[in-house]
Order: C-alpha cells, then sequence, then structure tokens
C-alpha cells in the first residue's frame, strides 16, 4: 500500500508529457528518467541464461561483458528440478546486480510446438505444467534478489518463420489447455515484474495492441499486476496499444509515438486515465529497482553451478552394455571437433559472451581418463572429410571405448529462423556410422538446441544428451561419463522418429500471412499417446545408472468433488548399487465419450534423490481443476465428470501404477461435441489430416485469409520478402542488411543467418534498428501503395 501510495504521488505529480514518455524507452535498454520528480530510470537486459548486457562504443551498443553461460531451458528443463533453477536463477540476479541490470528479459516459456522452432533451446518444454513450474522457480529465484524478470513471449510465438507478423490461428481450447497455460500457471505462484508480449497476432490483431490477450486475459482472468512491455519492435499501433495494456514501447524510436499519444489525448480519442494506468506501472518497476544495490558476485562458484546444473539436467537416453560409466584404466577414443570446442548455447538474443569455456577432451584429461583425440570432422562445414574420418577411426580401433562429440552448429538452429529438417550434418553421421563399424563400444555425446534425426542410433550403444549445457558442459561430461555424477534428466519433449511424425507438420510454419494450429490440443506426446504412435523416445524419458521401484500407491479418496483436494502418495525406492535422482510423472487420464481429449495429461512432477537401497515417500495433490477442460462456451473451466485414471509413471510411455477416481459432472458445462463436423480428431490413428470445414469447426469462426488478398493495400507490416523486386525495396534490403551487420557485434545475430531473417522482417522493425523515425516508414509504405505525395510528406516531415 505504501508503494502504491508513492507511485500514485508520483504520476499526479507529472505533466501529461512526462507521463507520455515514460510509455516509451529511452534507448535500446533504459527505460526514460524523469530528474523533476526524482525518478530514475531502468536498465533492462536479455538474460533467460546468462547476462547479455551490451556495452557503448560512444553512441553505439557494440559489445556484451563477459558473464556466466548456464545451461539453455531446454537443458534445464530436463532436470525437471525447480530448486536447481530457483538458484540458477539467484546466480543470474547476482550478476545483473553487479551490472546494474534491474530486469533480466527472461524466462522463455513458449509451448514447443514443433521440433523445427530455431528457437526452441530458450524453451523449456512441449507440456505446460513443465514450462510453468520451471518457469515460476527461475522467476522466484531471479526476484529474491530484488531483480525483476520478464516472462515471455506472450503468445503463441511457437516458430521464427514470420513470426513478426503472422497470425496464429488457434482454437480457445488449444489456447487455454496448452499455449497460455503455462503462463498461468506461473502466474498462480508468483507475479513477474514484467511480461513481454510477442510479435504476432493472435485472433487477427497483433499482440501489442490486443486488449483480448493483454487486459482480458493476462491480467483480468490470470491476474497479472506488473507491466507489460513490447518486445523490440513489436509496437504495430501505439494508440492501441495503450487502450489495449501495454505499458511500455521498446525500444525507443524517436518522440513520434510520444506525440502521437499526447495529440490523441488533446483530442480525445485517447482518455488520459489509460496513460495514467501506463505511467503508473513503469513508476512501479522503478520504485521496486530502486531498493537494490549493486554488489559483486563469486564468478568461480556460478561456473561450479553451471557445471551442476548442467550434469543434472543430462538426459541419458540409451546405455547399452552399461557402456556407461567408463570402467576405471579404460582407453578411450574422443572424437569429434566438439570435444575440443562445444557447443553450449543457442544464437540470437541471448547469446552471452561466456566468462570461461571448459574444453570436454580437456576436462576428460583432469579426471584422469587414459584418452587420445581426432578431429573426426570440421565443424563449419557440413560434408564428409575423408582424411580426418579414417584418422578418427584408426584412432578408434581397439580402444575400450568411443566417446563421440556431436550436434548441430549455430548454422543450423537459431533465433529467427526455423529448421528445414531435423537432420544433423553429414560429417558428423557419416562419422558415426564408419567409428562405430570399427569399434561396437560407442557413446555419442550429443549437443542441440531440439530434436535431431537420430537415424544412427541402431550403431552405437550409449547417447547421452546434453542439449545446449552452458559455459562448464564439458566438466558436466566429464563427471557424468566417469561416474562422479549419476544422470538424472528426463527429456521434457517428446523425440519422434522422424519429422513427418509431428502433429504439425503438414501445418508448420504456415503461409505468408498466416500459420493454423490444425492439430489443437493434440501437441506432443499428447498426439503420440493418443494415436498411439511410435517414437524414438517418449516424453519423460531417461534412464540412470541405477534403477528405481515404485509402490504403494494411496489414494486419500475416491472421488473428487468440488472444493476438496485428493492427495496422492507413493513409495520410490532405489534398487541399484548407485546414488540417483528419479523424476516421478503424475497424468491424468480421462476419455471422453462426447469431446474430443488427449489420452493423458501431465499433471505434476516430483523429483527424488535417493541414496543406494533407500526408499522415500512422496506426494501429490490434485484438484477438480486438474480434471478440468476449457469451456469455450463459457470461458471457464470444467469438470466434464466420469471416470479418470491416475497415473505414476517413469515417462508417457512407463506407467508403474495407477488408479481410478471419479468426479461429478459440473452443472453448467458446454461439454463441445463435433463428432459430427471434426469427426478426425476422435480418430487419429491416421495421423493428423483436419479439412478446412472441421478446423473452422473447431476454431468456431471463418479460417482468416492466409494470402495478401487482392487490392488489399500495404502497411507498416509489409515485408521484404514481399516488395524486393523494387527498386526502393532493393535499396531498403541493402540498408537491412547493413543494420543486421551491426548486430553481429553484440552476439544477437550470426553473421550467417541474416538473410534468414532479412526477408520476413516487417518495415515497421526499421524505425527500431535503424535511424528511419516510425514516420518516414510510413511515407516508404505509402509509395508501395503508389500514394506518392502521401509518401513524400511524410518522409520529409519536419516531425520525427
Amino acid at each position: 500500500m505504501e508503494q502504491l501510495d508513492s507511485v500514485n504521488r508520483l504520476v499526479s505529480m507529472m505533466t501529461l508529457s512526462e507521463k507520455v514518455g515514460l510509455l516509451s524507452g529511452a534507448d535500446k535498454w533504459h527505460t526514460k528518467a524523469v530528474p523533476r520528480v526524482e525518478l530514475a530510470a531502468v536498465m533492462v537486459a536479455d538474460g533467460p541464461h546468462g547476462l547479455r548486457k551490451e556495452v557503448r562504443d560512444g553512441a553505439k551498443y557494440l559489445d556484451t561483458v563477459k558473464s556466466t553461460c548456464f545451461p539453455t531451458a531446454c537443458a534445464t528443463a530436463c532436470s525437471f528440478d525447480r530448486d536447481l533453477i530457483h538458484q540458477v536463477g539467484v546466480a543470474l540476479a547476482e550478476e545483473a546486480r553487479a551490472e546494474g541490470v534491474d530486469v533480466l528479459l527472461g524466462p522463455g516459456l513458449n509451448c514447443k510446438r514443433s521440433p523445427r522452432c530455431g528457437r526452441n533451446f530458450e524453451y523449456f518444454s512441449e507440456d505446460p505444467v513443465v514450462s510453468g513450474e520451471l518457469a515460476a522457480a527461475y522467476i522466484e529465484g531471479v526476484q529474491s534478489m530484488d531483480v525483476g524478470t520478464s516472462m515471455k513471449h506472450f503468445a503463441l510465438n511457437n516458430q521464427e518463420y514470420r513470426r513478426l507478423t503472422t497470425d496464429a490461428v488457434a482454437d480457445e481450447r488449444a489456447m487455454f489447455e496448452l499455449y497460455l497455460s503455462s503462463f498461468e500457471r506461473v502466474l498462480k505462484r508468483v507475479q513477474p515484474w514484467t511480461v513481454m508480449c510477442s510479435y504476432n497476432r493472435v485472433k487477427g490483431v497483433n499482440a501489442s495492441d490486443n486488449r483480448w490477450l493483454l487486459t482480458d486475459v493476462l491480467c483480468t482472468k490470470f491476474g497479472f499486476t506488473g507491466l507489460v512491455m513490447s518486445d523490440w519492435g513489436a509496437v504495430n499501433d501505439r494508440l492501441l496499444g495503450v487502450s489495449a495494456g501495454l505499458d511500455l514501447e521498446m525500444p525507443y524510436v524517436g518522440p513520434y509515438h510520444d506525440h502521437q499519444i499526447e495529440r490523441a489525448v488533446a483530442a480525445g480519442t485517447l482518455r488520459e486515465e489509460d496513460v495514467d494506468r501506463c505511467a503508473s506501472r513503469v513508476v512501479e518497476l522503478v520504485e521496486r529497482a530502486k531498493a537494490r544495490k549493486t554488489v559483486p558476485y563469486d564468478a568461480t562458484a556460478h561456473h561450479l553451478l553451471a557445471r551442476k546444473a548442467a550434469a543434472q539436467s543430462a538426459v541419458l537416453l540409451k546405455n547399452e552394455d552399461h557402456l556407461l560409466p567408463l570402467n576405471a584404466g579404460a582407453t578411450v577414443a574422443v572424437l569429434g571437433a566438439l570435444a575440443k570446442e562445444p557447443r553450449y548455447q543457442g544464437a540470437g538474443s541471448s547469446k552471452v559472451l561466456p566468462l570461461v569455456i571448459e574444453s570436454p577432451f580437456e576436462e576428460l584429461l583432469k579426471l584422469g581418463v587414459s584418452a587420445v583425440f581426432a578431429e573426426g570432422y570440421r565443424a563449419a562445414e557440413d560434408a564428409p572429410d575423408e582424411v580426418l574420418i579414417q584418422t578418427a577411426c584408426d584412432l578408434a580401433r581397439g580402444k575400450d571405448a568411443v566417446l563421440l562429440y556431436a550436434g548441430l552448429p549455430d548454422r543450423y538452429e537459431s533465433e529467427g529462423f526455423d529448421r528445414e529438417s531435423l537432420a544433423m550434418p553429414r560429417n558428423q553421421t557419416e562419422l558415426i556410422r564408419r567409428v562405430a563399424a570399427v569399434n561396437p563400444n560407442v557413446a555419442v555425446i550429443l549437443a542441440c538446441g531440439s530434436v535431431v534425426d537420430l537415424d544412427w542410433e541402431a550403431s552405437v550403444k550409449s547417447i547421452l544428451l546434453m542439449y545446449l549445457g552452458g559455459e562448464a558442459v564439458g566438466g558436466a561430461v566429464a563427471d557424468l561419463v566417469t561416474g562422479g555424477v549419476c544422470p538424472a534428466g528426463k527429456l521434457a519433449e517428446s523425440w519422434p522418429l522422424r519429422l513427418s511424425d509431428t502433429p504439425c507438420h503438414a501445418y508448420f510454419p504456415g503461409y505468408t500471412r498466416t500459420v493454423e494450429y490444425r492439430e489443437s490440443i493434440f501437441v506432443g506426446y499428447r498426439y503420440y499417446d493418443t494415436a498411439q504412435k511410435a517414437v524414438r523416445y517418449p516424453f519423460g524419458h531417461g534412464l540412470s545408472y541405477t534403477s528405481f521401484s515404485y509402490s504403494n500407491l494411496r489414494l486419500s479418496a475416491d472421488q473428487l468433488n468440488a472444493g476438496e483436494t485428493l492427495h496422492v502418495s507413493l513409495d520410490v525406492a532405489n534398487t541399484g548399487a548407485v546414488a540417483g535422482a528419479e523424476v516421478v510423472q503424475l497424468y491424468v487420464s480421462h476419455r471422453s465419450g462426447v469431446m474430443f481429449t488427449a489420452e493423458q495429461e501431465l499433471k505434476g512432477f516430483e523429483k527424488i534423490f535417493l541414496a543406494p537401497g533407500e526408499t522415500k515417500s512422496i506426494s501429490f495433490a490434485l484438484t477438480r481443476r486438474d480434471l478440468c477442460y476449457y469451456d469455450v462456451a463459457l470461458q471457464d473451466w470444467r469438470v466434464e465428470g466420469g471416470a479418470y485414471e491416475i497415473r505414476l509413471s517413469a515417462s508417457s510411455r512407463e506407467i508403474r501404477l495407477r488408479a481410478g477416481i471419479t468426479a461429478a459432472p459440473d452443472a453448467d458445462a458446454h461439454v463441445p461435441d463435433h463428432r459430427a463436423d471434426a469427426a478426425c480428431y476422435y480418430d487419429l490413428s491416421g495421423g493428423i489430416d483436419v479439412p478446412d470445414s472441421a478446423f473452422a469447426a473447431v476454431l468456431g469462426r471463418e479460417i482468416p485469409a492466409r494470402e495478401r488478398q487482392k487490392g488489399e493495400k500495404h502497411t507498416m507490416n509489409v515485408t521484404l520478402s514481399e516488395v524486393k523486386h523494387t527498386l526502393l525495396g532493393r535499396l531498403l534490403t541493402f540498408i537491412g542488411r547493413k543494420v543486421a551487420e551491426q548486430a553481429t557485434g553484440t552476439n544477437e545475430i550470426d553473421g550467417g543467418i541474416v538473410d534468414h531473417i532479412l526477408y520476413t522482417t516487417p518495415l515497421r522493425l526499421m524505425s527500431s534498428e535503424s535511424d528511419f523515425s516510425p514516420l518516414q516508414i510510413e511515407g516508404i509504405v505509402h509509395f508501395f501503395n503508389h500514394e506518392f505525395l502521401q509518401g513524400l510528406k511524410a518522409l520529409f516531415s519536419k516531425e520525427k
């Protein structure tokens, strides 16, 4: 209450111009200060898995500070360890405090709809319970140190292709049960200081302008009370954004939008109360940040935490004949360029400059492994090199074991573009097959940000998946393969046998204007388990050097009534000879006779550490919300009622214990029945094949136009791909490439992916990345629409 009074007092003291000024940044990374009322500025920085603070060289941001590079979210999600991720959050906040950063721009918790998404490495899971629980732990950790977070990207940003302009067309059940659910789950536990809206459109409206999304859903339905900021350059219509609930536009694009807001208030087309609401949230953010002091941090301790996090997040996918851990005194051939220079993080806005990078090969030697090295392939190339392969094979012959480091390079996956396939570089897969032919004891150490094609799987005995394990991944692998750490990670996403098996394969990445989520709720294991589709490795899978048994399942009741909590308990025992940890997963299964449903849904998980021979009890608590579907007619959650099965599992395909309960239906529930108009959702045995009529029936509206319509005028969202054939388009392409090349200096954009991003970037982003003002961009758009007088007037206006 005291802080609220302070906020209201400060806002009441400001002029309209000062309040409006708070609604946009001062530059790329700061909010505006208001010295007259002693209001300071706030600094934000990228930081999902490490602090990426840009530093100035004169007027330009040209470099980034060094910081600890922790494992990315695709890796830490596999730990299923809330406490570990909380610790990482605390460490990130300590580094932010040391650098004077007030808000870290993370975590990202978008649902992994397709393994092709180039930014999947930055997201947790295909399941909203995993994403929501782990994101909440991250946020609680960071904010416990009085540093803010920015939960992103709200919402339905599930691809990189045309992410800046596309309309994500999804039915509301899919939205609320999957894509919005993780954000809601976070808000039940913790209030992040900020939420970042996405670039894309939802229900045909840009997220930055979308009152339904930002106010009706995020604030009213989900209860968010903090500040909503734009993703960088995401603002489409600033006046609509203020009314919709977008408090802060980032970065600063000049005074034009501020002047727009002031004129609209003066004209009565925008309420000053809306400006006050947005300004108040900015002031509240400043007030929260000012209590924090800059303090140093222990870089060594953070590096050790990064090593621990990487080891605890590793997933042992396969381990025939107990090849791992290596026997003491074993002779080992270490192969692959990634054994000397590891791939440890993704490319894009989250890419940090690490304090130190451990060499995997050197870390093995430090632990006393008798190892020799051969490059095997060149990381910068795809074509096999026969000399390198033959040298590696000669080295592998006769060794007790081979550790072959392989994975995806940055050019294969990055923010800004999506993958075309799940393939690994040919020189790596050829090396794996050739080495396995001369030595059967091959363990592949895999580094990637998402699913890859493992068509070589049968030729090797072990696969240790590290995902992108951070700066200390080299030491983490050494700890794991020598038995110093027992693998305990579980997959937070399903690994299909082939790309064509994925439920959205036929509909990803969409069209020029839209992407259609025709698979509805059937994403990841919800599809594979329902369709009984064979997978390479199921959701929740992960092996160990020990074994675990589940027993003594107890339920507090056999019926779950309104207002009650069902307590589920079981005993877990370590039946092996090595200390280890198990992730127990609780699924609920309810197959409706009326609406289409998934075979099962994850409702909880617990990670338990056990010594050899030790047994512990763990418990879960379920409420009726855990039995609900989203009732589109009522715009709320409802229980259909009937029989439900509680499943305690080691993966989605390995059910260890089960028990049945019943629940009475909610009297006002409208159970959706699409058996007549969308029967394809009820039988998935033939895959996902949804005709237009069925998708429209489930969507509840007409399917939006996929392409630009004849005679339709260009807008600020026109992309260079649509106008590159014109003289002006070619000039803008040249300018855009120069701007992108400048961004490579701060690690934000990898030089090899510029063209992937350039042609799908809307013109409106030029105002945030160049010296063009939004008004001048409007002028350029007028030229593309052959409105030359209006274009000249805007281009040469004195207003910027």
